[in-house]
């Protein structure tokens, strides 16, 4: 954790003292120029700034604004605006900047929620005004001010609106010691006196940071009409005209920027300082080129939500070409403390992930009028400082020794593509290094009912398509980072503050979906079909794989419930283990459709991985009987053997089936595909239960195991929960929703909203698709519930052999031992316990399945070996 650094207020600079910086300056040097319009060339030197500044915040204080009392404006030019926020602070008053560019009727709900004493606006009689509030023009005069600000440290600022997840937007209440203490960091951390660019909104807090900075040390500010942020090149020419020194921007206009410059040929040579904030900064082959052609300009970093306003800060400098990609966030500025804490509220040691908490002076009130969300997000100081609170930033990120930390990213799942939690910046930063790709930004776009695919939104130099990405991307990103779809735009659409507006981008029409399956006239063309649309795209090639292109267990388990539609027959998931391209699937359904239904054995054995036909690993179904969740685990293996899946098939297990029945049917299976031992077993979840009384009855039964793996599983405690397996509740929600299947008025949406509860997800790791077909989905269930049954019946006998458990570390240690130390009475051999990184669900997928194939090929290399294994009868 790192605590506050113990500041003094920079008096001069800080923003309650503000307006007597500037008459200061004015007295000092009345003609210097404070503000210029770039639109017209129009100059307001800084004895006409604190003129106008004075004289409205006389008119103000007559309309009854003073400490504590919001002033809500609403200005279109932006050299009013800045005279506007000068003349609040000077009156002591709330400065509430509403967006010009917002909807009428967004604009009039935040103004009722702000209920403002006083509103200042180019037309007083502006319909959006709520009741009671006066109205003053930004010209108005009155007798001006000329005493102190007469507000304390701990009177309010400014009230800033964000976005909220609820589509309500959140008023963030910032105190004058917060906006104090970023200005005096501010002004101390750079040279003063630059000619800067006001390209910041007025409705985003670096705002402050812009306009306060400059004029407080002597500095010139050049004001940009608001539509020339987002024309990089125009913008481009306003740097180099007016000899612009130092810039605020967000990462893609800082991006655009350098695009422009690097395909212009033109130098902003009087660039001295960039700082960049707002999204996550990736240092592209453009900005490189940029700051390489000035030696002498610094780029910083800054990190900080609205709520805490700036939190952190690293400066990059030596040679552009040395830059990380990702640079790290920085480490806590002046007055700010970071705590790394996880979800117990415990700090995490240096090197581990954790949420982002903010304490210090920078740290806001909360939200305006809304205690329930204030109360929720900021908190009390663990270790009960009094009156320390912390704000929860919702950021995950890493610290080293240094204090720098690294963001990682959010905590909340924001964003996640069906279980795995995705940071765009990732993708973002993977799709811009290809060559034609100039920007890109990451969304999820629903496909079909609770089925959300990830999206590439791409700003390209001619044309890109889906297929040359997804190739690109193939040595970059592990599979569930690569975008099911791309849609290549003009420009991506941003925001007033400059920032990518992802409203726009979700708007956007996605491609046609292709005919229906029906109307297709032959195998290849139905599964095509059907590919496209569950994709979300047409790239790809009769002998490409389905998992290569964009597929996942989710949409294969789509694909099989409209094939099985097309072609009136139950299909099994487990098809596209063996069949996984357009080709082989195509043939594969021919068969199936020529013939009539094959009677498969109940254990079904499907290579998983191709290996040595002499040594093959068995892997035990979950509780579904399916097999699909093994695949990446599959592949991320490099150990010289053949791994095999072992899965239910079929008419499931007959309710009440003991544990040891449902094993027997598999045992008999595996010495009818392999008489003779060693046999290397191994399952996640109940399939390492089921694999421990497989293994069990193959000793019993004279046969030798030479390796049993238990993948976060135990067949003592629940593994998820930790609690006795006959004491967990997953058995009952299993009825619940088998129960409800043969409800006629039964819809998607209600099987997912059915499924969505934490027992559910805990059990199953995701909700239902309404892709999914009920007859399909009862056979899992049913299966499932027949398997959960008889592990809560389960009494394990001890194991004599030796046994490798996997436990996922993200349960935590203490979790972990009470886990293990419930198996080590049953293991009459050895127990090694191996911890691998991920939860429960996370550590067989793509984020962490290279972690686990990594130990568990580590352990089969050493197998084999003299002793290793166990035969005989068990005791």
């Amino acid at each position: 954790m790192r605590q506050p650094s113990v500041t003094s207020p920079v008096a001069e600079t800080g923003g309650t003292s503000l307006s007597e910086a500037i008459r200061r300056r004015a007295a000092g040097n009345p003609g210097a120029a404070a503000v210029v319009r770039q639109a017209d060339g129009a100059t307001l030197t800084y004895a006409g700034l604190a003129r106008r500044a004075d004289a409205l915040a006389g008119r103000l204080r007559e309309l009854g604004a003073g400490p504590g009392e919001r002033v809500a404006v609403f200005l279109g030019d932006g050299v009013d605006r800045i005279v506007a926020m000068l003349a609040v602070f000077a009156a002591g008053a709330v400065y509430c900047p509403l967006d010009p560019s917002a909807p009428n009727r967004r604009t009039a709900e935040t103004a009722r929620a702000l209920a403002p004493r006083v509103v200042v606006a180019d037309d007083p009689a502006s319909s959006w005004l709520p009741d009671g509030a006066a109205a003053a023009g930004p010209d108005e005069e009155s007798e001006p001010v000329r005493e102190a600000d007469p507000a304390g440290p701990g009177s309010p600022a400014y009230v800033l609106f964000t976005s909220g997840s609820t589509g309500k937007p959140k008023g963030v209440v910032m105190p004058r010691r917060g906006l104090d203490r970023l200005i005096a960091w501010q002004v101390a951390s750079g040279a003063p006196g630059l000619r800067t660019l006001q390209f910041t909104a007025a409705s985003f807090d670096v705002v402050f940071q812009e306009v306060l900075s400059t004029l407080a040390t002597g500095g010139t500010l050049v004001v940009v009409p608001d539509g020339l942020r987002r024309d990089a090149d125009a913008l481009l020419d306003v740097i180099v005209e007016h000899r612009i020194e130092r810039l605020f921007l967000p990462y893609v206009a800082l991006q655009l920027l350098a695009d422009a410059a690097g395909r212009r040929s033109v130098v902003p040579a009087a660039l001295r300082h960039v700082i960049t904030a707002g999204e996550r900064l990736v240092v592209t082959p453009a900005i490189r080129a940029l700051f390489a052609a000035l030696p002498d300009c610094r780029l910083d970093n800054h990190y900080g939500p609205t709520e805490a306003h700036l939190v952190t800060s690293c400066t990059l400098d030596g040679d552009p070409r040395q830059w990380p990609p990702a640079p790290p966030i920085g480490s806590a500025v002046d007055g700010v403390g970071c705590w790394v804490l996880d979800e117990q509220l415990r700090p995490v040691s240096p090197g581990e992930t954790g949420e982002l908490y903010v304490g210090g002076a920078g740290v806001a009130d909360g939200y305006l009028g809304d205690p329930g969300r204030t109360a929720e997000r900021f908190v009390a100081a663990p270790g009960g400082e009094p009156g320390l609170r912390l704000y929860r930033t919702g950021d995950l990120v890493r610290s080293g020794g240094s204090g720098e930390f690294e963001f990682v990213g959010r905590s909340d799942g924001q964003l996640k593509v069906r279980g795995f939690r995705v940071e765009p910046a990732e993708v973002e930063q993977a799709l811009t290094s290809h060559p034609r790709v100039a920007l890109a930004a990451v969304g999820l776009r629903e496909v079909s009912e609770g089925v959300s695919v990830l999206v590439g939104y791409l700003q390209t130099d001619g044309a890109v398509s889906h297929r040359e990405v997804v190739d690109h991307l193939r040595d970059l990103l592990p599979p569930y980072l690569i975008p099911a779809r791309t849609l290549v735009v003009d420009s991506l659409p941003r925001t007033a503050s400059g920032k990518v507006d992802g409203r726009a981008l979700a708007a956007l029409p996605l491609p046609d979906a292709p005919a229906r399956p029906g109307e297709t006239a032959s195998a290849d063309d139905l599964v095509t079909a059907i590919w496209t649309r569950v994709l979300g795209h047409d790239e790809f090639e009769p002998d490409d794989d389905f998992f290569d292109v964009g597929g996942d267990s989710l949409l294969a388990t789509w694909v099989v419930a409209e094939l099985s539609q097309a072609l009136d027959r139950p299909l099994d998931l487990s098809l596209f283990l063996e069949y996984s391209t357009v080709e082989d699937l195509a043939v594969a359904l021919e068969t199936l459709a020529s013939g009539p239904p094959r009677e498969l054995p109940s254990s079904q054995i499907v290579t998983l991985r191709p290996g040595p036909s002499g040594r093959s690993v068995y892997l035990l179904h979950p509780l579904g009987g399916e097999l699909l969740g093994y695949r990446e685990l599959a592949r991320a293996s490099q150990a010289p053997v053949r791994l095999l899946g072992v899965g239910w098939h079929g008419r499931p297990p007959a309710f009440g089936s003991s544990l040891a029945d449902i094993a027997r049917v598999h045992v008999a299976q595996l010495r009818t595909i392999q008489p003779e031992g060693p046999y290397l077993l191994a399952g996640w979840s109940f399939g390492g239960v089921l694999a421990y009384e497989v293994a069990r009855q193959l000793v019993e039964g004279g046969a030798e195991v030479g390796f049993l793996g238990l993948i976060d599983a135990n067949p003592v405690l629940d593994p998820i929960t930790g609690l006795p397996v006959p004491e967990t509740e997953f058995l009952a929600v299993l009825d619940e929703v088998a129960a409800r299947l043969d409800d006629p008025g039964l819809s998607a949406a209600d099987l997912t909203g059915l499924t969505s509860g934490e027992t559910w997800l805990q059990l199953m790791g995701s909700a239902v698709s309404g892709g999914a077909s009920i007859a399909y989905l009862r056979s899992v269930l049913d299966t499932a519930r027949a398997c959960m049954n008889a592990a809560m019946h389960y009494a394990a006998p001890p194991f004599a052999g030796p046994v490798h458990l996997y436990q996922a570390s993200g349960s935590g240690e203490e979790h972990q031992e009470k886990l293990a130390r419930a198996l080590r009475p049953l293991c009459r051999g050895t127990l090694t316990v191996v911890p691998v990184p991920g939860d429960h669900w996370g550590l067989t997928k793509a984020e962490h399945a290279s972690s686990l194939a990594a130990r568990l090929d580590e352990a089969l290399e050493n197998t084999g070996t003299t002793g290793s294994g166990t035969s005989g009868s068990a005791s």
